[in-house]
């Protein structure tokens, strides 16, 4: 029984903090890694849950945690069009970015209300209203759902969209004209914008 206290204590204090810098100078320090992907590594933080993109992260740790460009590729492809396959009749589910800028006005489905949800892994607000809107848009054929993924604040994506916090949906008509913004897990006010979204443009 020690020794298997001996052993739990070992493995805890191997699992137990690390420091890691981004090649942007942004620090996560006392952090433990609670997942590897391959496309980065989820961090646990005080203050939550970081995922942060081996494309952030300075070579030595790509190295350490045997990064593969391919791999990540792939995954990142695998990982969107699951999100799309879990949609029954109505349009597929669409991550259009991890982080960078993006023309919004090309993922927009015209003829269609657009819902464009910017969220992060590590928010637990986007976690809790993320299956209501994916609901929404498999129950839904004129709801076309857009993912943005802003991975940190310090992501272009969040300075080109001005936001400042998460989860924040925008709602866009049939015509692609922004219809309402909002902040926050409220899915009666999205859905009464998607309503309105319908009618108008």
């Amino acid at each position: 029984m020690k020794i298997l206290a001996f052993l739990i204590a070992c493995f805890a204090s191997i699992a137990v903090a690390d420091d890691f810098k981004l090649i942007d100078g942004k620090e996560y320090k006392n952090v433990t890694v609670s997942r590897i992907e391959p496309d980065g590594i989820v961090l646990r933080t005080k203050s939550g849950i970081a995922k942060v993109y081996f494309v952030e992260l300075p070579k030595e740790v790509q190295e350490r945690f045997h990064y593969n460009a391919a791999s990540a590729a792939a995954y990142s492809t695998q990982t969107a069009s699951r999100a799309g396959a879990v949609t029954g009749r109505g349009q597929p589910v669409e991550v259009i970015s991890h982080g960078a800028q993006v023309d919004i006005n090309k993922h927009l489905a015209l003829g269609s209300v657009t819902v464009v949800d910017f969220y992060a892994d590590w928010c637990g607000p986007c976690r809790q209203l993320s299956p209501s809107l994916e609901q929404m848009a498999r129950s839904d054929p004129d709801v076309a759902l857009r993912k943005v993924d802003i991975v940190n604040w310090r992501t272009a994506v969040v300075q080109q969209f001005n936001i400042h916090s998460i989860p924040q949906v925008n709602v866009y008509n049939r015509g692609g004209s922004l219809v309402g913004t909002v902040n926050g897990a409220d899915i009666d006010t999205i859905k009464r914008y998607v309503a309105q979204a319908k009618t108008s443009g």
